[in-house]
Parts: C-alpha cells; sequence; structure tokens
C-alpha cells in the first residue's frame, strides 16, 4: 500500500520544518528522550487522558510517529481568536487536567529527559510532577469554532518539576507577558490574564508569588538557552536571535518584576 504524502506542519522552534503529517499520523524527528516520551503519553492514556497524542512507533527513517490530532495550532502571527478568554481558561484547566492525570505516573528506570542549548530549565523548576513544560501556543490544538481545546503536541520537554514551573510557561505565552504591543493591540488586560490562569490552579499568593519568580526565571535562562541553540545552527532560533529576541526577552523580565506586585495579589 502507497503511504500517503508527507505534508509540512507549520510552528515550533526546535523542529521547524522537519514535522509531516502522513494521513492520520505524524512524523517528526526522534531524540533521546522520544523512547521515554512515548512510554509518558501511554500511561496518560492508561488514565483515560487523551490530550496527548497517540505513540504509534518509529518508522524506517528513525522518526516518531505520533496520531494526528484534528484542530487548528495558533502560529505567528497570532489569530484574534487565540487569545479569547474562554479558551485561556479552557488552555488552563486542561494543563491542570494534564498535571493531575500524570501524578500516579512512574518512569521507566532508565529514563533520561530534555536538555537543549544552554538547558531549558532553571535550578528553581526542579520537582517531582511530570509536566509538558511547554504549552507554547503552537503546542496547543484548538476546535477553533468552539474556542476549545483539542489537544497538546511536541512533548519533548516532558520532565519531573515543580508544577508551578509548567504554569509559568503557559503563562508566559498565554498571558501573554512577551509581547506588550501586540496586547495592548487586542485590548488584553495581562494582569487579569494571568489571574485566570492561576484562579484555575487554585494557587495561592505564595504560589503565585512563586510563579512569577519561575517565570523570570526561565526567560533568563530562556535568553542562553537560544542563543547557543542559534549559535548551534538552529534556524528557527537564528530567526528568534535576528528578530530582537534578546531584547525582547530583557523587556518582558522588567515588565514582570515591576508588575509583580499586581500579579500575585488575589482579588
Amino acid at each position: 500500500m502507497t503511504e500517503h504524502p508527507e505534508i509540512p506542519l507549520i510552528g515550533g522552534r526546535a523542529n521547524v520544518g522537519s514535522v509531516v503529517r502522513i494521513g492520520d499520523e505524524v512524523a517528526r524527528p526522534a531524540h533521546p528522550q522520544s523512547r521515554f516520551v512515548a512510554h509518558f503519553l501511554e500511561y496518560l492514556r492508561s488514565t483515560s487522558c487523551t490530550l496527548g497524542p497517540v505513540p504509534i512507533g518509529f518508522d524506517d527513517q528513525g522518526r516518531q510517529r505520533l496520531g494526528f490530532i484534528p484542530g487548528q495550532a495558533p502560529t505567528s502571527p497570532y489569530p484574534s481568536w487565540a487569545f479569547d478568554e474562554s479558551l485561556l481558561i479552557d488552555v488552563a484547566e486542561r494543563q491542570r487536567e494534564l498535571q493531575l492525570a500524570a501524578q500516579g505516573y512512574v518512569p521507566l528506570e532508565d529514563a533520561t529527559w530534555a536538555v537543549s542549548g544552554g538547558d531549558y530549565f532553571p535550578e528553581a523548576a526542579a520537582g517531582v510532577a511530570f509536566c509538558h513544560n511547554d504549552l507554547c501556543l503552537s503546542n496547543v490544538i484548538v476546535d477553533v469554532e468552539r474556542r476549545r481545546v483539542t489537544g497538546f503536541v511536541d512533548f519533548d520537554y516532558v520532565a519531573p518539576v515543580d508544577r508551578r514551573f509548567d504554569i509559568a510557561v503557559l503563562a508566559r505565552h498565554w498571558v501573554p507577558f512577551g509581547d506588550a504591543n501586540a496586547a495592548e493591540a487586542l485590548d488584553l488586560d495581562r494582569v487579569a490574564r494571568f489571574a485566570t490562569i492561576c484562579d484555575v490552579h487554585d494557587l495561592d499568593s505564595a504560589d503565585r508569588l512563586l510563579v512569577v519568580e519561575l517565570g523570570v526565571a526561565f526567560l533568563e535562562r530562556a535568553r542562553t538557552n537560544v542563543r547557543a541553540l542559534a549559535d548551534g545552527g538552529n534556524v528557527g532560533f537564528q530567526q528568534m536571535i535576528a528578530n530582537g529576541y534578546e531584547a525582547t526577552n530583557r523587556e518582558t523580565v522588567a515588565w514582570i518584576v515591576e508588575n509583580a506586585t499586581q500579579l500575585t495579589k488575589i482579588a
């Protein structure tokens, strides 16, 4: 039987241009942690959590094969529907669902998890909760008409962390912390959107402060990480540097620090 044609999927940075749809499957580059990621995804399925793709195996080109999740991933330039309030709530609720489903996960004895460039994870992120850790907009698949999440993709950064780090990464992208001009153009109240995420996760003031601190630590580590990946030849990260990522990153950190009191306050 002839296999379906390979259709490139847009979005992402680390695997830009190398993730393709083949019929009802997706093929993506395999990494040292891919076998362990597949084991994690199988565990999620055993808990009846369907947010992750179905792990299928590896093909004769060494690529990881996964089930295709129908829907649309927001990609830059992001459409206005990506910042719909009801979608923000659903993303946070589905993140919490995934965190709860993963609570009983026991990794394989030889499991290793992702490290890239200057190291994605700040030291303060250490913990025991297995989380996605990279719920940026392009890793969330959406039923656009209903403004509901159909699933999450790109679990390459699954690792045991403090779950509030996972929340900090989501907030960085979905508030969004990183693009003040876009937030103003869309009339987004970033403090209120951060509160919405924290409310879904039942975070108290101390938790919210830690999320803020982890968000800053993540962004400061990201400057090193993105630069290292760009210097290593990754085209997606080279484009980020060329587009002024480092200056934007510093502006984002400054905004979070300046607004920390408002962000950690419970209404």
